[in-house]
């Protein structure tokens, strides 16, 4: 088992790929990723993921991703290849390939993906409509009126 933590993005998967590809030189590996701790994950970290289930798939083994932290879960359902690797909601269940501690077929609907600008939440008001207007062109109104050229 290896524990990762931190960010899992394009400038930290050139140091974990040779880590991961030394743990893999086995027959039939069997490789259990703590990733609980991993705050970030762009599509490389993602790549990096499906690469080394593809590399011990190829020698007979497995990757199994344990308790995924957010940052994870959201490329579980989007990444190509993500799908076919096995992710567990904790380490335990991970450690010993417990079937009854998968991660549901959706595997928990994920929040946005890294790459994907956040959407606010959006505002509800008491009555149904905000308490002051809003100007549809954005330019800022003058209390004199609406706005003219000064002379």
């Amino acid at each position: 088992m290896l524990a990762l933590h931190g960010l899992l993005v394009d400038g930290t998967v050139a140091t974990i790929e040779p880590v991961l590809a030394g743990l893999l030189v086995a027959d039939e590996p069997s490789l259990v990723l703590d990733v609980s701790q991993v705050t970030v994950c762009d599509t490389t970290g993602a790549a990096l993921l499906v690469s080394v289930a593809g590399r011990a798939r190829d020698r007979g083994g497995e990757l199994r991703l344990a308790a995924p932290s957010p940052a994870i879960r959201s490329w579980l359902t989007v990444a190509p290849g993500m799908s076919g690797i096995a992710a567990f909601s904790t380490v335990e269940g991970a450690l010993e390939a417990d079937p009854r501690d998968l991660l549901g077929e959706h595997r928990d609907r994920p929040a946005e993906c890294v790459d994907e600008p956040a959407q606010p939440p959006a505002r509800t008001f008491p009555h149904g409509r905000p308490r002051w207007r809003v100007n549809p062109s954005g330019r800022a109104r003058s209390r004199r009126g609406p706005a003219s050229p000064r002379r």
